[in-house]
């Protein structure tokens, strides 16, 4: 894939100069993408676009004089598109909620009766598949037992996002304990 992307730049002492580069630096690079998005495919991807990127404009590229700036300049740029891949992969849609819904969550009543029918098992393996935000606050605040706040500070997120994603997974805990009491 790289030789398709060094294509694109017409001067060849640039595509070469840039393909040493590459090879020089990929593990690096690799190695910054991965710490952010934690899959290597998705990282590899990162690299590939930053590389995209230089085709595209390679005098950004080449007017940066020092090997070590350039170095720089390109481990920011991957670090930078691995950061808005992952956020664009973990993007929820949020809306304004009142205190008064989070809280008749909060109050969560469900009959013994569902529960009972309801394995520790399926119910583990439901929390374990939700969204990795949600889950994780639904952990910290209700197994680990630290408040909204330390939450929100441990995850480094607004406590209004804390509480939002803690309304979401307490409400699709409900509904699937209720749509089992409808089949058992």
């Amino acid at each position: 894939m790289i030789d398709a992307i060094l294509s694109v730049i017409e001067n060849e002492e640039q595509r070469n100069e840039l393909a040493d580069f590459y090879s020089c630096y990929k593990n690096r690079l690799y190695s910054i993408a991965f710490s952010k998005l934690h899959n290597e495919t998705e990282a590899e991807d990162a690299v590939q676009e930053a590389f995209s990127r230089i085709a595209g404009k390679p005098e950004k590229f080449f007017d940066i004089p020092l090997e070590e700036k350039r170095i720089a300049y390109v481990d920011v740029m991957v670090r930078n598109i691995a950061i808005d891949m992952f956020n664009a992969k973990n993007k929820y849609v949020t809306t304004d909620f009142s205190e008064q819904e989070i809280c008749e969550y909060d109050n969560i009543n469900l009959d013994d009766k569902l529960l009972e029918n309801i394995s520790r098992n399926e119910l583990v393996e439901f929390v374990d598949n939700l969204p990795p935000l949600q889950r994780d606050v639904l952990i910290l605040t209700c197994f680990v037992k630290l408040s909204i706040d330390e939450t929100a500070e441990r995850l480094k997120i607004s406590k209004k996002a804390a509480n939002w994603r803690l309304y979401l997974a307490r409400k699709a805990i409900k509904e699937f304990i209720s749509e089992r009491g409808k089949f058992l």
